[in-house]
């Protein structure tokens, strides 16, 4: 028997051990239909195996294979003989048998080989059982399976202990490579010691991890809350999560540090590529100034050499001239006529020749020219006026020129142009106009420009020609004169042409060398604007990528200090995704603090403000996860991480569902399936998943099938390349992409360890924040629907936005740091990172509008803020209301639904949006009240009424006064007497004339605490009479006088708190009536009103086919008739059935199914006889589609184990019998006395079954004055009246031949028998205090007596005439139907025993029941507790106020008010001899112990308080008790009565001084005891008894005790006691005897106990007065004695029995 933890290995290490010994293993094989036979086969097997074939076998069973008692039962029988009875029988048996003999199994008979066989099986077979002892069932199964230890090796495996936990952490850490810089101090230095320490340390703290959680689970536990089982294989699970993520974290760091390094280097290199590319333009710079210099130089030689050649010429002419001037006129004139033809022809060559040279650059650059030099605008206008004859002369200018010049043939045109077609008119216009310009200078304008140059000079020289060719005749003559002068001085002309010619060749070189410069130029120019280009692009790309650089250099800075908290990071994160997922938001915080201090005591570095969400999840994945209906709060976001991270399957704790929603959406295009264990294609759903990796979801897994252990534990084989695992009896193949989610709905679900160590729980409890905001959208989007458009778009485009820029930079870094070569050579990726930039500016200025229209959108938004804070609050209050009750379980969804009709009403279309909000927050406050309500207790509604009301007043801003709340609630925080109100206090004591008894004047002095009353007192004094009307007031809340107020002007609820608190000290018995009105007070008049239950509207307005109406009530009322009148009514299908048994299950199954499809009732009576069965249903009913008009109906009695979820799902309505004598006698005479059995002869059958009802009326109705009717709440029921009838029936009938006479004597009727039977056995048989059996037996001995059929009966023993209540006079059923129909509606306690004031004994419970579970809602209701965010905006949402802010004053006051210490006992030599001083040092001792663990408890919750110590569980669970002033259960260490923390520290104080004034006591048999301050007062009994016993030297047996009540004279044998209180009755001091009162409780004088011997005449005298019982307190669970007191003679002892009157030792003041 291995007993251990959960994967600790011990199925692991049998398998191992047994390989290592040759020894076969042998394991069960569970499918889904698995059970005791097919266990018996497959135990069969293995026996046969051992025995017949003799092979060694360990068989190793698993806790998880026992599915039934029924498996442990049979492995008992084989441990314990080697044999299972029964197992071998009929055919088996003789197969068995025929087979161990073909095996060589021989003997005398079949039973000689079958008890070999049976030793064979005792030798062969290994049974190894593993076993959980954390597990429920575990200690169960030593009473019910002997065997089981007595006959195993018990192996207690236990948990991994600490050194394994080492051992394994170090193993699978041990190649991590660790960082110096990921430690501090001691830990960081290099070198391999330190290396190996630090190894050494994280190993540590990893198993500090461990048990850290595990520690909290433990705590949890303890604390009654729920817990997780942490294992081995969660530590497992969590090493390789932090290695996963280890690994997964380094390589995203490195690879983005590799991508910043990246982009920042090129970056860089681009930066220096850029400087140099300005170096080399400044270079370029002076070098092209340098060749614009030579080519000015050039430039101006050309033109001095062209101008030189010109006046070569001109001289030429000249002498030509002056040669022709000496020939003849005539031949002269002809000669220079000719030779200035000759002269021009070539001129005008030369000028066609250099128009022909002209470039196509020298005319672009001419045309670039928007306004040219005025000399060449000149010449250019002058050829088009020439050449272009269709554009008018005036018309011609510049922009005429440049359109001209565009043209391909515009030079053509001027070499092609014939001077014949010029006109007069326009050669006249040219030569006026233009030539004759004083701005005309062929060589400035050939200097200008290349192109107007040579035109200018054609120019001149077409006109000139022209002008020839206009003299032509005339100057024919005078050409040959010219002639003769040419001929004359040709040598001369000859040697200037010649001259000429060398001058133009010049020219032409010049102009080459000037061509070239200009080329050289030009291109310098081109690459200049090509780098210019280039730079500008680039600083313009590297200005806008400053601000990234900035921030990648900042990244890269951060990556040494990312990497250096990698390790602390990643071990808080892997913990996070194996441990947290359980945990509610509190402890994941919580945790992760323990973390953070783990790491920070092991000198591990971790980032300070790390975000878990941000470093486990990226912004596209959490955008995405939102839209798939994923709550956008951060828990939601945790789990979703958890969920796509888990290496073990989730288990999700999903009470509202919204987890299956978001993984529907999240895996819609995966196929993903949906299944549960109790659906019959399970198995098929299963199977489909597996083999085609579709994600699969387990619905409500409240438990898990053991047929997917496999898959849980992912125990995959291979055959071959097949991948395959085992589900039940097959083997399947196993995809890697498969995914499980299993679900439950139940939040309060505790699972087993085996199933805690195998699946990876997410807890989806919704959150405050969660829910607040889903309020306020649906309001918003309902109220605003414009707003809410926009304000969707926006949050879903900045997210897309957010989302858009990582893409956009992680896609610059990826472009930047794969560039290939520079970047300023690439023109793609210089245009590539343009382009993202440009797009990541335009996002940006997107979420700059973005951010500006939400600021426009919260504005709105804050207005409907605080109703989603009230709607989280109403939520959170109803979830709370299940402390006070079972039945009290609310869903989401339900909520929900109240929310949406409350937002969905119609109000007037004219109201304002804040009006609008205010009425829609009335209705839904009025929805949830009326919602609720008719499912609750009738004495829970006012203490819901409370809470909606507190709830409202803080949403109002006002909120009910908290110290008068406090007050209220939890009672003096400290004792008045030592405060500074003590003068006040001592006043009270003179007030009204001292009719205030001490609880009344205890309560009017703790008002004078509140500074509200400080001016009660005086006031009281000035109207006394007015107070002592008020005190005796019926209505004593409608007369409380004025003037007492410290201001007029107060709220409603704020006045009415403080009447609330003067009516709780002097009239408790109307603090009902205060708290109505002040619930009415704020939450409307008539608010706490409900209207009469209506099923037909239930079934119409307030259910739907899918929630079933859940009728609850107490016993002896049955609503089904409620059900079964309406069907009928309205003509309804309905079908019925009674459960409770297996007929009955299966008619609801079917009855169910079918009315769902075809839309009509079913009727379930008494569900609550069927627990197991309505788990079931509940599973089949969330996933039942009905028809619309069907309803299911379910009656039943309250019964705490009804299923939390079903009681969530249904609309649930309380029905309470009402109470009082007549209601009981009504219901006996209708269910159980029917006129069948009760009209039957002899006609007193009738009498005697109507003195059985009005017994067991009596008996029922003084259940409702517990505890003073009865002591304890016996569970009487319908049954004991039914079987009490048969026992008369059957005495009458023997008494009355058969029921054959029709009369019998009521002296004949066996009263005895009658009395004894219903006292000792029908009703007596519960009882089981003895006082409450001697008030039992007085009604049965009143009751059952021949005198009850006398005319004048009573049928109460009550004196007075107004009370007492006569027996009906009649012989038939109808006439006592008659009498019961006449009585009352609202009896009086007088005809159940009681005095009359019980009724306000009732009134009293009921506040303080109000009270109590009032303040039980105040800690965790109403006011959700804040939430921690992350990161990002700060969620809206309500936040408690810090416990321990409060606490601070009031434990502060809690231990001023405690004494630093008592002195222990003084002890002599006699001390232990004396009974009395060992009992006083037991107390005094018992007092210090306690004293000092309150002591420091309090001073530890003070150092919290103060922020000087960590709050550790134990503090954690004092702030929770303290703030709900409830007494911490580690204190709680004597008893005493429910009362509130402040009470019981202001009794601890009172009983620890007396305590002192004992220890200082000279007699302790003199010393006046107040015997109810005792820790233990049974004990003191004791104790004097055996003094007085040593004193007068006799036995124990021989002194009984007598009590005095009021002064004697002290005795050796008495001691006096104070602080007694009697109930029931008053004592009168001068008669010495009982005495009737209408008070609750009287204080007693001091009274004298003393034990006298039996043989006393004293003691004998008290036998014959009235035994009355002593309890320890007023709730009388503890009788501590008796003694007799004195009645008077005139009342009989009976009418005080049936009064209860007591005495109690102790009484909250």
């Amino acid at each position: 028997l291995l007993v251990g933890a959960s994967g600790a290995g011990k199925t692991v290490l049998s398998k191992f051990v047994s390989w290592m010994n040759g020894i076969s293993v042998y394991t069960l094989k569970i499918g889904r239909n698995y059970d005791v036979f097919a266990f018996e086969a497959d135990v069969r097997v293995v026996m046969k195996r051992a025995a017949v074939k003799g092979e060694k076998i360990t068989f190793i069973f698993d806790e998880s294979n026992a599915l039934g008692p029924a498996f442990i039962e049979r492995m008992n029988a084989l441990l314990a003989s080697g044999e299972v009875p029964g197992l071998f029988e009929g055919d088996e048996y003789n197969t068995l048998i025929n087979e161990c003999r073909g095996a060589g199994l021989s003997g005398l008979d079949d039973a000689e080989i079958f008890a070999r066989f049976t030793k064979l099986v005792q030798r062969n077979l290994h049974i190894v059982f593993t076993m959980n002892p954390a597990n429920p069932d575990f200690y169960n199964r030593s009473n019910s399976s002997p065997a089981l230890f007595n006959r195993c090796v018990i192996d207690w495996f236990g948990d991994w202990p600490e050194e394994a936990l080492l051992q394994v952490a170090a193993e699978f850490s041990e190649k991590l490579n660790i960082g110096e810089d990921n430690f501090v101090g001691e830990n960081s230095g290099p070198g391999p010691e330190k290396d190996k320490l630090r190894h050494d340390v994280l190993a540590q703290v990893i198993v500090a991890f461990h048990q850290k959680v595990d520690e909290s689970n433990i705590a949890l536990r303890k604390a009654a809350q729920r817990y997780n089982y942490i294992t081995p294989r969660d530590f497992l699970d969590f090493i390789n999560h932090f290695i996963m993520i280890l690994e997964e974290k380094m390589s995203e760091v490195l690879e983005q540090q590799g991508h910043i390094d990246g982009g920042l280097k090129k970056l860089k290199e681009t930066e220096e590529q850029v400087a140099e590319l300005q170096k080399g333009l400044a270079v370029k710079e002076k070098s092209l100034t340098s060749k614009n210099k030579e080519a000015e130089e050039m430039m101006s030689q050309m033109v001095k050499g062209q101008g030189e050649a010109e006046e070569r010429k001109s001289a030429a002419v000249i002498l030509q001239g002056q040669l022709a001037e000496q020939s003849k006129v005539i031949d002269e004139r002809r000669k220079v006529i000719e030779d200035r033809i000759a002269n021009v022809e070539p001129a005008i060559e030369a000028a066609k020749q250099a128009v022909k040279g002209v470039t196509k650059s020298a005319l672009d650059e001419l045309r670039g020219f928007v306004k040219p030099p005025e000399h060449v605008k000149m010449a250019m206008e002058a050829v088009l006026v020439m050449v272009r004859p269709d554009i008018p002369a005036e018309k011609v200018n510049w922009d005429t020129c440049r359109k001209a010049m565009k043209d391909s043939g515009f030079v053509s045109n001027i070499l092609d142009f014939n001077i014949e077609t010029l006109s007069p008119a326009s050669k006249d216009f040219v030569k006026t106009k233009y030539l004759g310009n004083k701005a005309w200078d062929v060589k400035r304008i050939m200097s200008a420009s290349k192109m107007a140059g040579p035109v200018a000079q054609w120019i001149e020289s077409q006109l000139e020609f022209a002008d020839l060719l206009s003299m032509m005749e005339p100057m024919r003559n005078e050409l040959s004169d010219m002639q003769a002068k040419a001929d004359k001085n040709k040598v001369e002309l000859e040697g200037c042409q010649k001259q000429v010619s060398d001058m133009e060749k010049k020219i032409v070189e010049y102009k080459e060398q000037y061509a070239a410069l200009i080329s050289s130029v030009q291109q310098i120019k081109i690459e200049m604007e090509q780098v210019t280009v280039k730079c500008a692009r680039s600083t313009k790309l590297l200005t806008d990528l400053s601000s990234e650089k900035g921030r990648w250099e900042g990244s890269s800075r951060g990556f040494k200090e990312q990497i250096a908290t990698m390790l602390g990071d990643v071990l808080i994160s892997g913990a996070f995704c194996t441990y947290i997922g359980f945990f509610d938001l509190f402890m994941r915080q919580r945790s992760i603090q323990l973390f953070r201090e783990v790491l920070e005591s092991s000198d591990v570095k971790q980032k300070e403000d790390l975000s878990l969400i941000d470093f486990l999840s990226k912004p596209s994945e959490r955008l995405q996860w939102k839209q798939n209906s994923l709550p956008d709060d951060d828990l939601c976001y945790e789990n979703a991480i958890i969920m796509r991270r888990f290496i073990r399957y989730p288990l999700i704790i999903d009470p509202s569902g919204q987890a299956v929603a978001f993984l529907a959406n999240e895996y819609k295009n995966k196929k993903l399936l949906k299944t549960s264990f109790v659906e019959a294609t399970f198995m098929k759903n299963m199977e489909t998943a597996i083999r085609f990796g579709a994600p699969l979801i387990v619905m409500d897994v409240d438990r898990v099938d053991p047929i997917i252990n496999n898959i849980l534990n992912k125990e995959t084989h291979k055959n071959g390349p097949r991948v395959l695992i085992t589900l039940g009896d097959q083997d399947i193949d196993f995809s890697p992409s498969f995914e499980m989610f299993m679900c439950t709905r139940d939040s309060t679900a505790q699972f087993t360890p085996d199933l805690c160590s195998r699946v990876t729980f997410v807890n989806f409890t919704v959150t405050p924040s969660s829910l607040q905001s889903q309020c306020m959208n649906a309001l918003l989007k309902s109220e605003r629907p414009d707003v809410d458009k926009k304000r969707a778009d926006m949050l879903k485009l900045q997210g897309e936005c957010k989302v858009k820029m990582r893409e956009l930079e992680e896609s610059l870094l990826h472009a930047l740091s794969h560039v290939e070569g520079s970047i300023l050579e690439d023109a793609n990726i210089i245009t590539t990172l343009e382009k993202i930039k440009k797009d990541s500016s335009e996002i940006q200025e997107q979420l700059g509008k973005t951010d500006d229209i939400m600021v426009e959108v919260r504005s709105t938004s804050e207005l409907y803020d605080s109703a989603g804070e009230v709607a989280a609050n109403l939520f959170f209050m109803l979830q709370s209301m299940g402390t006070m009750h079972t039945l009290y379980r609310y869903s989401l969804a339900f909520f929900l639904e109240i929310f949406d009709m409350s937002v969905s009403s119609e109000f007037d279309k004219s109201m304002s949006y804040p009006d609008r909000l205010a009425a829609i927050l009335k209705e839904l406050f009025d929805i949830v009240f009326r919602r609720v309500a008719p499912g609750l207790q009738e004495q829970d509604v006012l203490v819901l009424g409370l809470q909606l009301a507190q709830i409202k007043a803080a949403k109002d801003g006002q909120g009910i006064p908290k110290a008068e709340q406090d007050l209220l609630l939890k009672g003096a925080a400290v004792d008045v007497m030592k405060s500074p109100s003590a003068g006040l206090a001592e006043q009270c004591k003179e007030v009204l004339k001292s009719k205030l008894n001490a609880q009344q004047l205890k309560g009017l002095q703790d008002l004078q605490l509140l500074p509200c009353f400080s001016d009660l007192v005086a006031n009281i004094k000035s109207k006394e009479s007015a107070w002592l009307a008020c005190l005796q007031h019926l209505e004593p809340e409608t007369a409380i006088p004025d003037g007492w107020q410290k201001t007029q002007q107060q709220e409603a609820y704020e006045k009415l708190t403080q009447e609330a608190l003067i009516i709780k000290a002097l009239r408790p018995d109307r603090l009902v009536f205060v708290l109505t009105n002040l619930v009415e007070s704020i939450l409307g008049q008539g608010s706490l009103d409900l209207p009469a239950f209506d099923l037909d509207l239930v079934v119409k307005k307030d259910s739907k086919a899918s929630s079933p109406i859940m009728m609850v009530s107490a016993p002896g009322f049955d609503p089904s008739s409620k059900v079964v009148d309406l069907a009928q009514e309205q003509k309804r299908s309905l079908t019925s059935a009674a459960m409770g048994s297996e007929e009955g299950f299966s008619i609801a199954d079917k009855a169910i199914k079918a009315a769902s499809n075809s839309g009509t009732w079913v009727l379930l009576k008494n569900v609550h006889l069927a627990i197991d069965w309505l788990t079931e249903l509940e599973k089949k009913l969330y996933n039942m589609n009905p028809q619309q008009d069907y309803r299911l109906f379910l009656t039943m009695e309250f019964n705490p184990r009804i299923p939390a979820n079903l009681i969530r799902l249904s609309r649930v309505y309380v029905f309470e019998p009402p109470s009082g004598v007549r209601a009981s006698l009504q219901r006996s005479f209708t269910q159980l006395l029917s006129k069948e059995k009760t009209d039957r002869q002899p006609v007193e059958r009738c009498r005697l079954h109507f003195l059985l009802g009005f017994l067991h009326a009596v008996v029922l109705e003084r259940l409702r004055f517990f505890p003073v009717g009865w002591s304890k709440k016996y569970e009487f029921s319908d049954a004991d009246q039914a079987c009490g009838r048969d026992i008369i029936d059957a005495w009458v009938d023997s008494v009355s031949q058969g029921g054959q006479a029709s009369n019998i004597s009521p002296d004949k009727i066996p009263w005895d028998a009658i009395r004894a039977i219903l006292s000792e056995s029908i009703y007596g048989g519960r009882v089981d205090n003895s006082f409450d059996q001697a008030v039992l037996k007085a009604f049965i001995d009143k009751l059952f007596c021949a005198e009850s059929f006398n005319s004048d009966f009573l049928l109460n023993l009550e004196t007075a005439k107004e009370h007492q209540l006569n027996s009906p006079d009649g012989r038939k059923r109808e006439q006592f139907l008659e009498w019961i129909e006449n009585l009352p509606h609202k009896g009086s306690p007088t005809w159940v025993g009681l005095p009359v004031h019980a009724e306000q004994m009732l009134r009293i419970n009921r506040a303080q029941h109000t009270l109590s579970r009032w303040l039980m809602l105040q800690g965790n209701s109403g006011q959700p507790k804040g939430e921690k965010q992350s990161g990002g905006e700060k969620r809206r949402a309500s936040a408690l106020v810090n416990p321990l802010a409060e606490l601070g004053a009031k434990v502060n006051q809690m231990i001023s008010n405690l004494p630093e210490e008592i002195q222990v006992m003084p002890r002599d030599s006699n001390s232990l001899n004396d009974p009395l001083w060992r009992c006083y040092d037991r107390e005094v001792g018992f007092g210090r112990s306690l004293l000092k663990q309150v002591r420091a408890d309090l001073l530890m919750l003070l150092s919290a308080c103060e922020g000087k110590a960590k709050t550790t569980n134990d503090i954690r669970q004092l702030i929770q008790d303290l703030t709900t002033d409830q007494v911490p259960k580690v204190w709680k260490k004597f008893a005493i009565a429910e009362i509130t923390a402040t009470a019981w520290l202001a009794d601890f104080v009172k009983r620890l001084d007396q305590l002192k004034a004992v220890v200082g006591c000279g007699s302790l048999q003199q010393h006046k005891l107040w015997y109810g301050g005792l820790f233990f007062p049974e004990a003191f009994l004791t104790a004097s008894r055996q003094a007085v016993a040593q004193v007068k030297q006799v036995s124990l047996e021989e002194l009984q005790l007598v009590v005095t009540i009021g002064p004697s004279p002290a005795t050796d044998d008495s001691f006096e006691i104070l602080g007694l209180y009697i109930e029931g009755a008053a004592w009168d001091a001068n008669a010495k005897q009982l005495l009737a009162t209408d008070e609750l409780a009287v204080a007693l004088p001091n009274s004298i106990f003393r034990w006298l011997h039996v043989d006393s005449a004293e003691y004998k005298k008290s036998l014959q007065f009235l035994p009355v019982p002593v309890y320890l307190n007023t709730s009388r669970s503890i009788l501590v004695t008796s003694f007799s007191v004195q009645s008077p003679k005139e009342i009989p002892n009976a009418v005080w029995v049936q009064r209860s009157v007591c005495v109690t030792l102790w009484t909250q003041a």
